[in-house]
């Protein structure tokens, strides 16, 4: 019995004392919401977006007066060495579990992101489902930027990233495996987003007085895809390409088309849905690229002065659609032949299908692809017109027509 008695007491007490021997507490880290990659003089240039819990915070007196973020950086000959020496700085362990994006500056992504994708694949505390961007300039100078109103930098630009994705599909959203993946495959090709900063006096973003304008005299925006070939950045594609190769990599979600036509009447489309299908085709020795793409859209705006919901003219609408749509696709594909990149993944699907003819070409695919010949089938349903069969612009017509 005094033994039972003596066990349970060593039971509990071993209960009550144990605890978490590497255990840190949550005011012990530096939380980044967002890191940057630049590099100079031949060193690494790290900064780090680290989220300020009061300022975050929805209650008390401290959120309005202060910034929801500080940024500070740190240099080093490697990546973790830099990250070593932020500790002489920063009081805080750096934690960067919840990084909504990284940010690669220009002269780091012609470097190469090697080193980047080693770093994040090698150590357990980085995620590689981070998002990626690239700065137009150093990316440091990007992480001191707020965006109103959003008060976490690093999560607004994930936002936007994810809005272009929702509602116009300009430009691909990829986390850091994505990459890693596009770079390593047969085409060794991705496309990256660019951010920028348009306007007057960038340097007011770095100011929480920003937060109390109605607008702002510059913004940082999403402007031009920069192409990757293996690791290495070697161009840059503007919006519409961009969107071209959108269309033409199946990454379009929902977005918009705008029509003018000869006589002046402007026709705009919704997407809602789109598939699209690219196939490498063989003709003897040579490969040819046949797109196929079925696409649902809808009539979200029109100053055509014809009955909008006649069969022919519904036809027409849709011939206008697929038009747009073509020609979208041709930007992107004359793009990628320009800067010598498949865009389209068609290597791994050559290599795929037929591995002896991408064995026999593979070290010559640039030259092949430049070469290639693209057909492209566009098939577009008209699903709605919206609320009104005629435009706003015929029924005043008929209106003037009639009191005359």
């Amino acid at each position: 019995m005094i033994r039972l008695f003596l066990c349970g007491m060593i039971l509990c007490l071993g209960i009550f004392i144990a605890g978490c021997g590497n255990r840190t507490e949550l005011n012990d880290l530096g939380i980044a919401t967002a890191t940057g990659f630049d590099r100079k003089d031949g060193r690494w240039d790290i900064t780090y977006q680290i989220i300020v819990p009061p300022a975050t915070s929805t209650t008390g007196s401290s959120g309005g007066s202060q910034a929801s973020v500080t940024t500070f950086s740190s240099q080093g000959k490697t990546i973790r060495e830099a990250v070593a020496k932020s500790s002489v700085e920063n009081p805080k362990r750096l934690y960067f579990a919840h990084t909504n994006v990284m940010l690669i500056g220009q002269e780091a992504s012609k470097y190469g992101i090697a080193e980047i994708m080693d770093d994040y694949y090698r150590n357990v505390n980085a995620r590689e489902t981070v998002k990626v961007i690239i700065a137009d300039g150093e990316a440091r100078d990007y992480l001191k930027k707020l965006i109103p109103p959003e008060k976490q930098p690093g999560r607004a630009l994930s936002e936007i990233l994810e809005r272009n994705n929702e509602r116009g599909s300009f430009y691909p959203v990829l986390n850091l495996h994505e990459v890693a993946l596009k770079i390593t495959s047969d085409s060794g090709a991705a496309g990256i987003p660019i951010a920028t900063v348009n306007g007057q006096n960038p340097g007011k973003l770095e100011s929480i007085d920003i937060f109390k304008q109605t607008t702002t005299p510059s913004k940082l925006r999403l402007d031009g895809l920069s192409v990757f070939n293996k690791d290495k950045q070697i161009g840059i594609l503007n919006q519409r390409e961009s969107m071209g190769v959108s269309w033409l990599t199946d990454r379009i979600n929902r977005t918009n088309l705008s029509y003018a036509g000869a006589h002046g009447e402007i026709n705009s489309f919704f997407v809602r849905k789109a598939k699209v299908k690219v196939m490498p085709i063989k003709s003897g020795s040579h490969y040819s690229v046949h797109v196929k793409a079925k696409v649902e859209a809808e009539l979200d705006e029109s100053t055509s002065k014809k009955h909008i919901v006649s069969t022919g003219n519904v036809n027409e609408l849709q011939d206008q659609a697929e038009q747009l749509i073509k020609s979208q696709m041709l930007l992107g594909w004359n793009a990628s032949q320009r800067i010598h990149a498949d865009m389209l993944g068609l290597a791994n699907k050559i290599h795929q299908r037929h591995p002896k003819d991408w064995k026999a070409m593979k070290d010559n695919w640039p030259q092949v692809l430049a070469q290639m010949d693209i057909d492209i089938n566009v098939d577009v349903s008209l699903k709605r017109v919206g609320l009104l069969q005629d435009s706003f612009s015929r029924l005043l017509q008929k209106e003037s027509e009639g009191e005359n």
